[in-house]
């Protein structure tokens, strides 16, 4: 009674024989760190990535150069090119449904038997080998939602594939202008120090020869320090900057990369077409709006699926064999049969899912007109911050112009003691921010181009001649 009891209380939570051996296959092995460590195995074989190796440029590179060079070796490209071909193997596995599914099996048995009097059987040989061969005859559109279902995944892949592509040439350009902006401010910091080395040097002129106090050559030293220290933070800027733009490009982060410098003396180009032509031409090209409207398709086969999912269905079957027995003749089989089925009930389950396909078709329509108001307003937006970009950097380079002459005035009067110190530092630092306004406002003006174009669904900037190219 007790052991019976004993069992029962065991066999509550496992069974008898699986009392005998807490662990028997040493599962706490693999945790052997205490509480509170990080747990490692040194047995572990994990995939590893390959990095990108370097690469070389001779010359320097254009905006198409790179981003041509990245389009084929970012990783981002890889994955959806990837996923876009399994995309497409995926309607091939749609499609092998219409094709019949045939299959051959053999098996081969050893045995024997006593019987109830004692006397052994004598021990029996068989092979038997079969081929099959079955074909849906009948599905009520089962197979074509399928292969709609496939192709719509298709087109969404192809779509996200376009994506990607557009996004990698916005990296690359976003990286491209802001590197190169920057590297247009460390030149602008070098010409500044440079003047406020040779103001510091007229000032000691000038305190030599009793024209001027220790102060001016104080507030020199102070500019020149201060010019100094913007001209060495800079240059770490590009450095960073280089290395962002190489990572966009497939490269490794500290791969140089030689680029055509930023000419300041001239404007972004203008954007001639309408705000309201760029508008349409997103919704009709952004591959964000193609993909939502692709995902529309895809909700729709998938209740077509679900749909024929509870309708009859009518199957061919052709199966012939051969049984070898010992050393008897082979006997032959064959067998021709058809099998209808008919669903009567799921549980309410089929009801319910039709009702999750047509809700989800629903939200897809839904979420095509979400993704084509966020289009427009980016485009919107984009299109007026590229404009006003544009004007700023024409006014900063007439600011640049007049801080310039400015300059050269006020310097010429403290050559000849009609002019302060003080003044040549403010007219000197005015430059500086006018320089650095203009460069800041002009790749402001090409990135958020980059950004329209983009939102248009083109790969590089507009052509602003005919308004748009891909």
């Amino acid at each position: 009674m007790a052991l019976g009891m004993l069992l029962s209380a065991q066999t509550a939570s496992a069974a008898p024989l699986d009392m005998l051996i807490h662990d028997p296959f040493d599962t706490q092995g693999w945790v052997k760190q205490p509480l509170g460590q990080s747990w490692q195995d040194r047995q572990l074989q994990l995939p590893k990535a390959a990095l990108p190796g370097t690469r070389s440029f001779v010359k320097p590179q254009s905006l198409a150069a790179l981003t041509n060079y990245a389009l084929a070796h970012n990783p981002q490209t890889r994955v959806a090119y990837e996923n876009l071909q399994a995309s497409a193997a995926g309607l091939g596995v749609a499609e092998s449904a219409w094709l019949p599914s045939i299959s051959l099996s053999d098996s081969a048995a050893r045995s024997q038997s006593n019987t109830t009097a004692g006397f052994s059987i004598p021990i029996i040989n068989s092979n038997s080998a079969s081929l099959s061969l079955s074909y849906v005859l009948l599905d009520f559109g089962l197979r074509a939602a399928q292969k709609d279902g496939a192709l719509a995944q298709l087109y969404i892949s192809g779509f996200d594939n376009n994506s990607a592509l557009t996004k990698v040439a916005l990296s690359v350009t976003q990286n491209y202008y802001q590197l190169i902006g920057e590297q247009a401010l460390v030149r602008a910091y070098a010409q500044t120090v440079t003047e406020d080395s040779a103001n510091l040097d007229a000032a000691r002129l000038k305190q030599h020869s009793g024209m001027a106090t220790i102060a001016d050559v104080l507030q020199a030293q102070s500019a020149l320090a201060q010019a100094q220290s913007q001209w060495i933070s800079a240059q770490a800027t590009v450095r960073s900057d280089q290395a962002a733009l190489a990572e966009s490009c497939g490269l490794p982060p500290g791969n140089p990369l030689p680029l055509v410098p930023l000419n300041t003396h001239q404007l972004p180009p203008d954007i001639t077409p309408s705000v309201q032509s760029l508008v349409l031409h997103a919704t009709q090209h952004n591959p964000n709006v193609r993909a939502a409207a692709a995902q529309i398709l895809a909700s729709r086969a998938t209740l077509r699926e679900d749909q024929a999912q509870g309708l009859p269905t009518l199957s061919a079957s052709v199966s012939a064999g051969k049984r070898f027995q010992n050393g008897l003749e082979p006997s032959q089989n064959w067998a021709v049969g058809f099998s209808l089925k008919v669903p009567l009930f799921t549980g309410f389950h089929d009801s319910y899912q039709i009702q999750q396909a047509r809700r989800q078709e629903r939200s897809a329509r839904a979420s095509l007109n979400q993704e084509t108001q966020s289009i427009a307003l980016t485009v919107y937006q984009d299109y007026q911050t590229v404009m006003g970009a544009r004007s700023a950097a024409k006014a900063a380079q007439i600011a640049v112009k007049s801080a310039q002459a400015s300059l050269a005035a006020i310097r010429a009067q403290y050559k000849v003691g009609l002019s302060t110190m003080l003044n040549l530092l403010t007219a000197q630092a005015t430059l500086t921010t006018a320089e650095q306004t203009r460069i800041q406002d002009m790749t402001t003006a090409y990135v958020q181009l980059a950004n329209l174009a983009n939102a248009l669904g083109m790969i590089g900037l507009p052509n602003t001649s005919t308004g748009f190219h891909s």
